[in-house]
């Protein structure tokens, strides 16, 4: 599945009270997506990473007190699920994500599966308001070519827990990434290469989603330090995060002479849409024309808020997107319905708009 169907089961599960658990290779975005998912329903994010645990740490520590006359064993309470009281004291639902549950010692997975399944460990309980979401990478057990040195499940855990397979999906990543304000020419570069976002280099680095992440980051330093940051400096931490094959393509397509996107301004400045911007759309691929729409979406969601000026917003935008190949248009209103509530409020009020979806609809029908 990818990253939208893996976020919708997940929320389906929780709702279930049972226990997702995501299967995906490393920086595939899993913990993005608990990020998103906490965010949306406005939970605190408690993460827990197994890989950094040792033996004993998330159970406590035991001491031996006096008790009744006696002796009593207490365990000390990790900074972790002190976090998750600190939440739920304010009044707050969290949600506790365990992430590389496969990939810790054996009895480290033993305690998390304590935590998970039963909901306690030693004497800790957690609140009726902590939902839990597990993750973990893929194990050559289940029949598929991974190397990772992971743990593995016993079939009766395994069968505690519904299992969501994740897999990377460009298009899902594109939105994101605009959402994320990850640097436009990272973007581009994804679009112009889908398979580059999750590619498994031959004796070097593995490119993942998440190494864009990094990617974005230097590239947005590098281009704002060029005078000082020579270009073979770049170059090696490119690589350092997409192996030397990638990074090449990377540093050559931002050095080509790329015209800029169609952008918010191009669109909304003027009386009318302007014929430099109609013949821009004729021009572009389909990969540049649906960023520029994501990007102009982003802004007009936003200004969609005031009342005065959103007829204006609305029926421009529609100028604007009654250019694009048919395909494109279609798809586009689509992501209009699912992710900007402002926008698509206007727009099912906006005769043109239906219009020209119908009509879209019954072409590609045929």
């Amino acid at each position: 599945m990818n990253f939208i169907d893996t976020l919708k089961s997940v929320e389906l599960v929780l709702e279930t009270n049972e226990v997702p658990l995501i299967i995906g290779e490393s920086g595939i975005g899993k913990t993005a997506l608990a990020k998103k998912l906490a965010k949306e329903n406005n939970w605190s994010l408690v993460v827990i990473d197994g890989n950094l645990l040792k033996e004993g740490e998330i159970g406590g520590l035991p001491t031996v007190e006096n008790y009744a006359g006696g002796k009593t064993t207490l365990y000390a309470v990790h900074y972790k699920l002190r976090e998750i009281d600190e939440e739920i004291t304010k009044g707050k639902s969290v949600l506790l994500f365990i992430d590389e549950i496969n990939r810790c010692e054996h009895t480290v997975q033993q305690e998390l599966m304590n935590l998970i399944l039963n909901r306690e460990i030693n004497g800790y309980k957690l609140d009726e308001n902590v939902k839990i979401l597990a993750a973990m990478n893929p194990s050559s057990k289940y029949g598929s070519d991974f190397d990772y040195q992971v743990v593995d499940m016993d079939a009766a855990q395994e069968n505690r827990f519904v299992w969501l397979n994740m897999e990377p999906d460009y298009n899902q990543w594109i939105k994101w990434a605009i959402e994320a304000g990850i640097v436009q020419k990272v973007i581009e570069f994804i679009s112009t290469f889908p398979e580059y976002l999750h590619k498994i280099n031959e004796d070097d680095v593995r490119a993942t989603p998440r190494s864009y992440e990094r990617v974005s980051k230097s590239y947005k330093i590098y281009k704002n330090q060029q005078d000082t940051i020579p270009r073979s400096v770049f170059l090696n931490v490119i690589k350092g995060n997409v192996g030397k094959v990638i990074a090449e393509e990377f540093v050559s397509f931002i050095e080509a002479d790329s015209k800029p996107l169609i952008s918010f301004e191009d669109i909304f400045e003027g009386e009318i849409l302007s014929n430099q911007v109609i013949e821009k759309i004729k021009n572009e691929s389909h990969t540049r024309l649906y960023i520029s729409a994501m990007n102009i979406l982003k802004m007009l969601d936003i200004r969609m808020k005031d009342e005065n000026e959103s007829d204006f917003y609305m029926s421009r935008f529609m100028d604007f997107l009654r250019e694009y190949p048919v395909d494109l248009m279609v798809g586009i209103m689509k992501d209009i319905k699912n992710s900007y509530e402002n926008v698509y409020k206007k727009a099912i009020d906006n005769e043109t708009f239906v219009e020209a979806y119908f009509e879209a609809y019954s072409m590609i029908r045929g």
